[in-house]
């Protein structure tokens, strides 16, 4: 259970901001829960008076939708046909005592009680004890007349028909009742499923809005908390509190039922072979669970990284915010202090940015996020998923101090390190330094086109590498050598990014060249795989310019046979430099120029190495940093 505690912790850190309504990046709100609250989606807002009469009534924009309403144990959990009430705002079948008189069926209890009676029973209750408020009253008073529904009608919000509501809309039906009403645009399912929300239109004031409202928060957490019975040892805390059975779902999204934690099956194995009774597993308090799933509701709505259902979430206790291992080194950066804009208004990167000067901005940002936490303070990282629509795994987890956990990313962006052109930021490109995200190296070995849960699966894997320092999957490592080595089954631009990202991974796996966080071409370099890639380099140069100069625009004997050339070099390369020929005659004078590098490249080989045994991963490397040479010694000489 120390992730429940570490989240407990957090939640506790974050008090201030409990209650807080704030915006992602995306525009999305979201709040850090108090206890024994939840989140909604409404689609009538009903506003009545503080003498408890009906003032108005409006369908709710699916924008506007989400509210935050006050919960029990037994509500928070309800499905199917569970019959428990929230508290103030809920279902029509929970808050219309007319909910019959228009065709409605009541749901009911084990006791007898209807839907309707048992949402009054409680809400009486909050108002008679000393913690009520006296727009809660008014909300009550307002129910016990038992007209809601017929409002709703005389306020055309709702629809009905022979004194029953019309449960879909139809074109029949828009002849005879003239345009579609909104609800039907908002509603899931029938009329009869809407949610109501409520307000009071208060003299002076205007309208109040009962969620969210501090005053009401306050005055529920008091008196639920109050009401609580169930003390027993907290197993989290080591303290005699209130316990619950039942934890809170809906942890990744508003629809999502999966829970962490769950023992109401009492037939199956759930818990039975090790234990008799699931209280025997752990006991945990109302508080601590409430507290621990709220800020993990938060968390992942404010920082996660999620991909078919799964939530890859890195965090700290105090600054929330750290750095991602799924991140590339682009993500950490200053966009505005590294790009300018050309005459043609598109950003490109500042020439005047160099690798090293990549190098440099990316630790200044990982520092930037480093001061904010306290010397030693954790950082944690939770993968979490559901293996059925009930239940969900946290299928890794780990606290580790930010000293270290800085120092691992580090590492990782300064190792898996490669200059790549594919970057994009609001829809205008530009190249960085670094490493490339975790997705990014994902979809490069298996195809953007792979499976969600190839590439979730894919991600999993990577963050211990990135978290752990361990090794880069050897089957990763296979896939991406064996995809960027067939260049002709893509697109160029989509071959370059895969190029590239496969460059950074080589270099991290062969633990090549690290002293050196740069791309530029090693001449010393005796390794066989990375002068054979040289060559293939030079070959694609040399041909790429005398097609070029003909106008012909297709790809060179060099790409075409990179694939062959990968396992066979030898016998491929033959038939290589047989092609080569007519395109050296071509460019004359420059032709000897690259007949001139080859021979040199070749006096490089050792005799026994020169042989016709597959290449491993480093050729990339090799082939890339020859290319980029030799086009950038070909732009200088434009330039001058």
């Amino acid at each position: 259970m120390s992730w429940l505690n570490d989240l407990y912790e957090t939640y506790r850190e974050n008090a201030d901001q409990v209650g807080k309504v704030q915006r992602t990046s995306s525009g999305k709100e979201i709040v850090l829960l108090p206890i024994a609250h939840a989140y909604q989606n409404a689609q009538i807002e009903v506003t009545i008076t503080p003498e408890g009469e009906f003032y108005s009534a409006s369908v709710v924009p699916k924008e506007d939708a989400q509210t935050m309403i006050p919960v029990t144990i037994e509500s928070a959990g309800r499905a199917g046909s569970t019959s428990a009430p929230h508290l103030i705002h809920d279902n029509l079948v929970y808050v219309a005592g007319d909910f019959e008189h228009y065709g409605g069926v009541y749901k009911k209890n084990k006791a007898g009680k209807n839907s309707y009676q048992m949402y009054l029973e409680n809400l009486q209750a909050w108002c008679e004890s000393e913690y009520a408020q006296p727009v809660v009253k008014s909300v009550l008073s307002y129910l016990e007349k038992g007209k809601l529904i017929e409002d709703l009608v005389q306020a055309k919000v709702m629809v009905e028909k022979n004194h029953q509501l019309i449960p879909k809309w139809s074109k029949e039906l828009e002849a005879e009742f003239g345009e579609k009403p909104a609800l039907f645009s908002v509603v899931v399912g029938e009329q009869a499923t809407s949610f109501i929300r409520f307000a009071v239109q208060e003299q002076g004031t205007g309208k109040r809005p009962l969620w969210g409202d501090s005053e009401i928060i306050d005055s529920f957490v008091a008196y639920y908390t109050n009401e609580l019975t169930n003390e027993g040892l907290d197993y989290v805390t080591g303290e005699m509190l209130p316990l619950t059975e039942n934890h809170p779902s809906k942890v990744r999204y508003g629809g999502d039922m999966a829970k962490i934690i769950s023992g109401n099956d009492s037939v199956n194995f759930t818990y039975k072979g090790r234990f008799t009774d699931k209280n025997q597993v752990a006991s945990i308090s109302y508080e601590v669970s409430q507290k621990g799933h709220n800020a993990l509701k938060w968390l992942i709505g404010k920082q996660a990284f999620s991909l078919d259902g799964r939530v890859f979430l890195t965090w700290g206790k105090k600054e929330t915010e750290v750095p991602n291992p799924e991140e590339s080194s682009a993500d950490f950066l200053d966009f505005d202090a590294i790009f300018v804009k050309d005459e043609e208004a598109e950003v490109l990167l500042n020439p005047d940015t160099t690798h090293q000067q990549f190098s440099e901005l990316f630790k200044k940002a990982l520092n930037g996020y480093s001061v904010k936490l306290a010397y030693h303070e954790p950082i944690y990282i939770m993968i979490l998923d559901a293996a059925t629509p009930g239940r969900m795994g946290i299928l890794y987890y780990r606290s580790i101090e930010k000293e270290q956990y800085f120092a691992r990313i580090e590492d990782w962006h300064q190792t898996c390190f490669w200059r790549h052109t594919y970057g994009s930021k609001n829809k205008q490109r530009y190249t960085f330094w670094g490493a490339p995200s975790l997705r990014d190296i994902a979809e490069a070995a298996y195809g953007s086109r792979a499976s969600d849960t190839l590439i979730k699966n894919t991600i999993h894997e990577l963050f211990p590498c990135v978290v752990d320092g361990k090794r880069i999957p050897i089957n990763l490592v296979r896939n991406l050598l064996q995809r960027v080595s067939n260049p002709v089954s893509m697109e160029k631009w989509e071959w370059e990014k895969t190029l590239s990202i496969a460059c950074a991974v080589m270099k991290k796996h062969f633990n090549f060249k690290k002293e050196e966080k740069n791309v530029a071409l090693d001449k010393n370099q005796k390794d066989r795989s990375y002068l054979f890639g040289r060559m293939l380099a030079v070959a694609d140069v040399l041909e790429e310019r005398a097609l070029y100069k003909a106008g012909i625009n297709r790809s060179t004997n060099a790409i075409r046979y990179m694939n062959a050339f990968s396992n066979h070099p030898l016998k491929t390369w033959r038939i290589i430099q047989e092609n080569l020929i007519p395109y050296q005659a071509r460019l004359r004078g420059k032709g000897s120029y690259y007949q001139k590098l080859l021979d040199e490249i070749g006096e490089s080989f050792e005799f026994e190495h020169y042989t016709d045994k597959a290449l491993d991963g480093k050729y990339l490397l090799g082939y890339y940093s020859q290319r980029a040479d030799l086009k950038k010694k070909t732009e200088e000489k434009t330039e001058e």
